[in-house]
């Protein structure tokens, strides 16, 4: 195996579940592990100095650059105003973006390895079935419990820092696992059932809203673009059961968000006007937006968001964050970068089409990762500081590598032996027409 995609399988199962190592034991692991990336990332973009880079993926690489100068910029403007709070947040968070630039670029000189697909699916089944079963087992052992003063039900944070990021993590995961199945076409086996099942209770367990809605929408988007005829099925079900589960009262709890905006009692803050979460965030983003504006184009300086928030939190959502930090500069050139990622993502799309057809397994592949990146998207504008989550935002960016990635054929053959390995022609004549695209 190559030694850069054993790095990275090694990397990716640790820094997943090193969150929630530190939160245990107090250590520094994550950040040990995220140092790593940069000497690793240095070494394989000197490895293909001689390679040609896909042309959306080193546009998205430049794209991502160009955001990170801006949150300099930033830096050096709002500490020239004596702006920064924290230095050391600021220069985290610089440090942060040039760990997944670095991240980018080794998972670039790694995605066209023939066995890429084959051993990112068995590395992240590996880690849904054993971050599933921490949230399971902390349940069953006592150790669930009120995070905030919102929760209505205890809750699980499995190998992570809390039941929101647990919740994004595990969703996921869940992706990575089925798109890299789908790539390699590999049939459903009762390890996927079992592990599949295990992340539903999971989820639950984590009692968040914003694992549920990623799930949910991604679902919708999938059925409405691929299987139209199975969205007012799935619709009814995925309600059904929610209305079942302790989601049912949560959800609920939000018909009183129209009556708050409307009403205007979001300018001022009072807790008794907001009985749930989305009332907080609301007044929260306003509150930030408000005070961004007095330094709308080059923000306060990256990291200092929990330093100027009346409550001491982050925005929880990436684009008021990033508004905030680091102004309209830093707001355009991370959006630019955000939607670079599904640019690439379809990069491929015209040539797949021409070969297999506009309902092909492979377009599905496609759209489901559309699908969940329309699902990301939404959470991180309404209910999360997607941008901070390093673990979920690396499952992000391995997915779409998947679904950029041409692995070799996986097919069932006889009972005594699982899989057989089939080079796929079809996917040699997309490299081969690939090489059009790249510089």
């Amino acid at each position: 195996m190559n030694t850069l995609l054993l790095y990275f399988l090694i990397y990716t199962f640790f820094r997943s579940i090193s969150n929630g190592l530190d939160r245990l034991s107090g250590t520094s692991f994550s950040m040990i592990l995220s140092i790593t990336v940069l000497g690793i990332g240095a070494v394989a973009i000197w490895h293909m100095r001689d390679v040609r880079i896909h042309r959306r993926v080193f546009t998205l690489l430049i794209c991502l650059s160009i955001f990170i100068a801006a949150c300099g910029l930033s830096l050096t403007v709002s500490a020239g105003a004596g702006k920064i709070i924290d230095q050391y947040s600021a220069w985290y968070e610089i440090f942060r973006y040039l760990q997944l630039i670095m991240f980018v670029a080794l998972l670039s000189s790694l995605y066209r390895h023939p066995s890429f697909c084959l051993n990112v699916h068995r590395v992240y089944m590996s880690l849904l079935f054993i971050i599933s079963a921490v949230g399971l087992g902390q349940y069953l052992t006592g150790h669930a419990e009120l995070v905030t003063q919102y929760d209505k039900f205890k809750r699980v944070a499995g190998l992570s820092s809390h039941p929101v990021p647990y919740s994004l993590e595990i969703v996921l995961t869940f992706f990575v696992c089925e798109l890299s199945r789908r790539k390699m076409r590999l049939p459903i086996q009762h390890l996927h059932l079992a592990a599949y099942s295990l992340f539903v209770v999971a989820l639950v367990l984590s009692a968040s809203r914003t694992g549920v809605a990623l799930l949910g929408v991604t679902l919708s988007v999938y059925f409405f673009v691929q299987r139209p005829a199975l969205l007012p099925v799935f619709a009814a079900a995925f309600a059904i059961l929610m209305w079942a589960s302790p989601f049912g009262e949560l959800f609920s709890d939000l018909s009183s968000v129209p009556e708050y905006i409307m009403n205007g009692e979001y300018a001022v803050w009072d807790w008794r006007t907001a009985p749930t979460s989305v009332h907080w965030r609301i007044h929260h983003w306003y509150y930030l937006s408000t005070l961004g504006l007095e330094r709308a184009w080059t923000g306060y300086g990256p990291g200092q968001v929990g330093f100027y928030s009346p409550f001491l939190l982050l925005a929880h959502s990436q684009f008021v964050e990033i508004f905030f930090e680091s102004g309209v500069v830093g707001l355009i050139t991370f959006a630019v970068f955000w939607f670079s990622l599904p640019l690439a993502a379809m990069s491929d799309r015209r040539r797949l089409v021409s070969l297999y057809g506009k309902r092909s397994a492979e377009i599905g592949i496609l759209h489901l990762w559309l699908a969940m990146f329309a699902g990301v998207t939404l959470v991180a504008s309404f209910d999360a500081s997607f941008d901070r989550e390093t673990v979920a935002f690396s499952h992000l960016i391995v997915s779409m590598f998947v679904v950029l990635a041409q692995p070799e054929a996986v097919t069932e053959r006889e009972p005594g032996s699982r899989y057989s390995h089939i080079s796929m022609t079809a996917g040699s004549r997309i490299e081969a027409s690939a090489s059009r695209e790249t510089i």
